[in-house]
Order: C-alpha cells, then structure tokens, then sequence
C-alpha cells in the first residue's frame, strides 16, 4: 500500500513523528542512516503483562526498504504496549536489509526481541507465512514495512482477544496527506453477490465493528488460527492485492468473529518498491485486483453465490472492474478514454476463472 510521492521533510518535520522518536530506544548510525539495536534475549515488556496474559509477536515483511523498516520499528517500540518480540522477516540477498539487522543486532534492545528470517521465494505472501510460523506468541500482528504505527496502536488491538470467538481484528490505514476516500456501502464488508466494500480505511469511531475483511497490512490474529489457514500461492502474484480476503473468508468458515477497530490507526508512507512491483502500470494493477478477487471469490462462496457474483461481475461490474453496465454508464458519464484498461480487467476476471478451473 503507498500513498503519494512523500518527502523526507514530511517525516521528520511532524511533531507527531518527532513525539515517537523521542520516546525510541538508542540506534546506531550505519553510513548516512540508523538503524535500531536489537537482541535476542527474551526480556518480556512490562506493559504486557499489566494489561493481558497474551503473548504478542508483530511481523514486518520487508525487501530492500531499510529506512522504512527502521522507521515501522521505532513506531512499534514507542507505543503504549510493546510486543514481547518483532520478527523481521526478508528475502535472501536483500543484503541492505542484511547490513542493517547485522548492525542492529550490535548492542542488546531492552523491552523487545527482536528476530529475523529468510525467504527465498519471491513475493509478499512467503515472508507472512514465515513469520507467521516462526513466531512464538499468542497472536501474531502483521504491518507493512512502510507504515508507522500511534502510540495506541497495539493496546487498542489486543484486548479484543478476551473474547474467545475473535480471530482477527484490524486496524486503520491512513494516506499521509491525501484526503479521505467517499465512503459507499458497507466498507470492510462482502455483499452477498460478491462484491467486496473498499475504503475501510476511511471509517473513523470509537468502537470496534464487525467486518468481513480487514487489510492485512494492520491486523493481528490469533497464531493457531493464522497459521491453520490455507496460504494459496496462486494469490502470491505480483503484489499478491487482496490475499488477505482469502484469509478473512476462511477465518469465518471456522466460526471466528472479524473485528475492525478504528483507533489502531496505521500511516502508510510513500517506499521504494521493488522494480516488478511498479504502481505506474495501472493496466496490470488491475488485472491483478481482477484475477484474484474472481478467484477467491469463486473458490470460497457457495455455488448459488458463484452465479450471482459472475453475472454482477460481467453484466453490472464497478468503475475500475468494470462490467457491462459500469462501462456504459462511465462512457456515458466521461466519454471514450483510451487508457480506461478495460480489456486488461477482463483478462483478470477471466485468469481468475482459469486458474479456478485448471
């Protein structure tokens, strides 16, 4: 997830920003950069302890982004609760990220062990799944390694989990400096045809909600149920968008209640990205949101559900997915554009058939 073209002005002129830093622990210089110290020693937080029973381990999948990790970490370690460990999980020759834990790893990080591991394979589902297996808590917090987290974010998370039929809860996602999306529908939730409500980011409260799906970009599920579930490799395609629905559709399968809880709030920032992963080729964006939303939708739904959602997604469809009646309304609405990416969505939602099929 990223937002707009951020400066480094914008990061470290926020006095919000610069409240957190002041509360991180030491870091190191490495060069022109500086990363945090860590240890291997377990040295449970107190915070944790005051508040729950339940052990906590946040994973951070990472690839060629250490400054951003950097900055994902200390966010983490200036909250109100820290995690009794982070694992840092990278790809194999990602020797950035490498320096930079080798480096952390110099002098010991009070409050929190932090851990690392190695994917070979390409993607952002391995390294999920890896940590998600190597972590050793209760539950199991999963971010993006471009976002900063409020001081609130994990100590409004965890408490949900006293109720035994809570299996995952998400947090809020926010777009430094961009303006709220229009908020349509049911955000978070699925409708019974098979549409999917985006925009929870943009759903502010008090109090936590019952969803469908959250982004698993600012989640934490219970670990036996997060690590019981299927992580499909057909959805490990490119950016793997919306894998994290698989996991939700699965969650409720079990019986397992889905929370979304608006004061854990997450800052997704602008990062370098790796150069298959460019976001300027919006015709393979959407092919991609085409292709695994028909998967997943067609593979967990029932076979009645399968025939609503196919003849909405074809005949009726949404602007950026669109169907038949979309894309007549949006002619009629904008004109003829060239670079709508029509047919580059309907080779999705047919990819997503075929793979279904194969």
């Amino acid at each position: 997830m990223y937002a707009r073209a951020a400066t480094k002005s914008d990061f470290f002129s926020s006095q919000g920003w610069s409240t957190l830093c002041a509360q991180s622990p030491a870091a190191i210089p490495v060069g022109n950069k500086a990363f945090f110290l860590e240890t291997r020693l377990t040295n449970p937080s107190k915070a944790i302890g005051a508040h729950h029973s339940l052990r906590v381990s946040v994973i951070i999948p990472t690839y060629l982004r250490p400054e951003m990790l950097l900055k994902c970490v200390e966010s983490i370690l200036a909250g109100s609760l820290r995690p009794d460990e982070i694992v840092v999980v990278g790809r194999e020759g990602d020797r950035h990220t490498r320096e930079a834990i080798e480096n952390i790893r110099a002098a010991p990080h009070p409050g929190a062990v932090i851990r690392s591991a190695w994917v070979t394979e390409p993607g952002h589902v391995p390294p999920v799944e890896t940590g998600a297996r190597i972590a050793s808590s209760d539950l199991v917090a999963i971010v993006d390694d471009d976002v900063t987290v409020t001081p609130e974010w994990l100590s409004s998370l965890v408490p949900h989990f006293a109720d035994p039929n809570v299996g995952v809860v998400g947090g809020r996602v926010l777009l430094p400096g961009e303006p709220l999306p229009k908020l349509k529908g049911k955000p978070g939730c699925v409708s019974w045809y098979g549409k999917q409500w985006a925009n929870l980011g943009s759903t502010g409260g008090e109090a936590a909600f019952q969803v469908d799906s959250v982004m698993e970009g600012n989640s934490i599920w219970r670990r036996e149920l997060l690590v019981s579930l299927e992580f499909d490799p057909i959805l490990n395609f490119d950016d793997a968008v919306m894998y994290g629905l698989d996991l939700c559709f699965q969650a409720k399968e079990r019986g397992y209640k889905l929370l979304y809880e608006p004061r854990a709030l997450a800052y997704d920032h602008a990062a370098p990205r790796a150069p298959e992963l460019d976001r300027q080729r919006r015709g393979l964006r959407l092919f991609c949101l085409c292709r695994n939303h028909t998967y997943i939708i067609l593979k967990r739904v029932s076979f009645g559900r399968r025939l609503a959602f196919l003849a909405w997604w074809f005949l009726i469809g949404e602007r950026g997915a669109w169907g038949i009646g979309s894309l007549a309304v949006d002619i009629l609405q904008d004109g003829w554009r060239k670079k709508r990416f029509v047919a580059e969505a309907w080779r999705g939602k047919m990819e997503g058939i075929r793979l279904l099929l194969r």
